[in-house]
């Protein structure tokens, strides 16, 4: 194994051919367009002489993976193989074709991006191919884009730090073709097929910096192209808001959760509508209230890498020389984003208080205008009915018995404000009074004690003393039945009265009474002879 190795990576790799199986007999035209230069292929394989992780056992290398949309990983090997064009320790370039041949030294036409324009649809189920030739030049915008060097060796930082940037590039690059990733660079459950990803190993020696590289390009790359959260990259479905009545215009706040507000500029296809943001919160305001939708465009000056490829002519898994891919000048690579505004409408708010709290879930009824529905308050006893049209409502509040009956309320609705209506609900009471008798005609200042629990739900419990006309009276009474009333502190001359059910009634008065008895007893006197102890005289 060492002669072998030996001759194979010391080599300098003189002949490094990665075979697949070969699935169908066509192949595809990729480029069309006229190439502009020619350059040979290299491969380097990995770990090299020298290299303190050396080791042919598999760490460095992968088995034979099947992809999705029928791309292969290669035959199994044992190393890690990375690419160049024009040279050895030339630039670095990465595969477009994963499992299809390459062969050494064998020279590749360069095309530009328009080659794209013939991409086989059947390679990539996922996305089109703008969208590939797009993502690639994002991942090559925080790719590696040096030189790959002989001399590299994982025991140095740096040279590690190179290698794992170049291998998660490669990766980032064969999961775009292959279609593991979406439009917006999420990754693609590649369901039974193998995921790119596991072409290294977790045993890899350059694993966790591999990783590391890995995690933080697909952040880069998918930040490149995140929108505030409150927009969408299609003017088709992006939502619309409504811009509301301040006061003094109209206008919408709006918060972006991405966290990229400060990454774009804003503009109108209107007159008159102005934007300002502060942290992640957008506000747009407009003097007059447009009278038709308006569509509001983000945009960021975005950059990306321009795509070479260097390819035979041909593209697919079925190929014959594994096309590859490098970077070139920077190019423009905007993201728009869309909002749609709108002042058609106004709103309707209801703001429910009450004596006992209970504000959510309370039932109001608004009508006019050809709209009759029924809504109900949320938690803190608010609730907005949007989208009404301009003119007069009329709001009901559902009837509760343990409420005062509420008189209908009317409200004016205005295009783009908020018309708030208030409802206050008091609790329905009445009036208890207790009529005190006695035998001996004491009925000033005999307390009285009722309690319960009201219709409302809530405790009752109180006091009230007798007048000299021996009246007590309980006033503003919650209603309620099932109320029990007592005398307190009943004088001991007589006996305890019972205690009394009672109902207390909304606007009406309840009469108790309560009659006080002297105790009674009766006396039998016996007189006795003191010599005979027989009763004497009439008992």
């Amino acid at each position: 194994m060492k002669k072998f190795y030996r001759r194979s990576i010391s080599g300098l790799l003189a002949l490094l051919i990665c075979f697949t199986t070969i699935l169908g007999s066509s192949v595809t035209a990729l480029a069309t367009s006229v190439p502009t230069e020619t350059a040979k292929s290299y491969s380097v394989a990995f770990p090299r002489n020298g290299d303190a992780n050396l080791d042919t056992s598999g760490t460095w290398g992968h088995d034979e993976l099947h992809y999705m949309n029928g791309w292969t990983s290669g035959e199994k090997t044992w190393m890690t193989t990375l690419h160049t064009i024009g040279d050895f320790n030339g630039p670095a370039c990465y595969c477009i074709e994963p499992g299809v041949p390459r062969l050494l030294e064998r020279t590749y036409a360069r095309y530009g991006e328009d080659c794209w324009k013939d991409y086989p649809s059947e390679c990539n189920s996922t996305i089109d191919a703008d969208t590939i030739k797009t993502l690639l030049g994002r991942i090559m915008q925080y790719g590696y884009q040096g030189n790959l060097s002989l001399g590299w060796r994982s025991q140095n930082d740096a040279d590690a730090d190179k290698l794992a940037h170049m291998m998660a590039t490669q990766v980032l690059v064969w999961e775009t073709v292959v279609g593991e990733r979406d439009a917006n660079f999420n990754h693609i459950d590649p369901g039974s097929a193998d995921a790119v990803k596991s072409v290294y190993r977790t045993s890899h020696p350059l694993y966790s910096r591999f990783s590391a590289y890995y995690d933080s390009m697909e952040a880069s790359v998918k930040k490149h192209t995140i929108v505030p959260s409150f927009m969408v990259r299609s003017t088709g479905k992006a939502q619309t808001v409504e811009l509301n009545w301040d006061g003094s215009r109209y206008a919408a706040t709006l918060t972006d959760t991405n966290g990229v507000l400060s990454d774009y500029t804003f503009s109108s296809e209107q007159a008159g509508i102005t934007f300002a943001t502060s942290g992640n919160t957008l506000t747009i305001t407009a003097e007059a209230a447009p009278a038709e939708t308006v569509t509001i465009s983000a945009t960021k000056n975005n950059t990306r890498k321009g795509v070479v490829v260097w390819s035979d002519g041909h593209y697919g898994p079925d190929g014959t020389m594994q096309d590859v891919v490098t970077y070139s000048a920077t190019i423009s690579d905007p993201v728009k984003a869309y909002l749609n505004l709108k002042v058609s409408y106004g709103s309707a708010k209801i703001v429910k208080t009450s004596e006992d709290g209970k504000v959510e879930g309370i039932s109001f009824t608004v009508t006019g205008n050809g709209v009759n529905k029924t809504v109900q308050t949320g938690a803190g006893g608010v609730i907005q009915i949007d989208n009404l049209a301009p003119g007069v409502y009329t709001v009901t509040e559902q009837s509760y018995d343990k409420y005062e009956p509420q008189e209908v309320r009317r409200v004016t609705v205005v295009s783009g404000q908020v018309a708030t209506v208030n409802f206050n609900n008091t609790l329905k009471r009445g009036t208890l009074i207790v009529t005190k008798t006695s035998e001996d005609g004491l009925n000033e200042g005999v307390k009285f004690h009722l309690y319960g629990t009201s219709l409302s739900g809530l405790a009752v419990d109180e006091y009230a003393v007798t007048d000299n006309t021996g009246k007590a009276v309980f006033s503003d009474v919650l209603i309620g039945t099932g109320y029990t009333l007592e005398e307190v502190d009943t004088a001991i001359r007589y006996v305890v009265p019972e205690n009394q059910t009672s109902a207390v009634e909304w606007n009406a008065v309840t009469n108790k009474s309560f009659t006080n008895i002297l105790k009674k007893w009766n006396v039998i006197a016996t007189k006795s002879d003191a010599e005979t102890g027989l009763p004497q005289g009439d008992g």
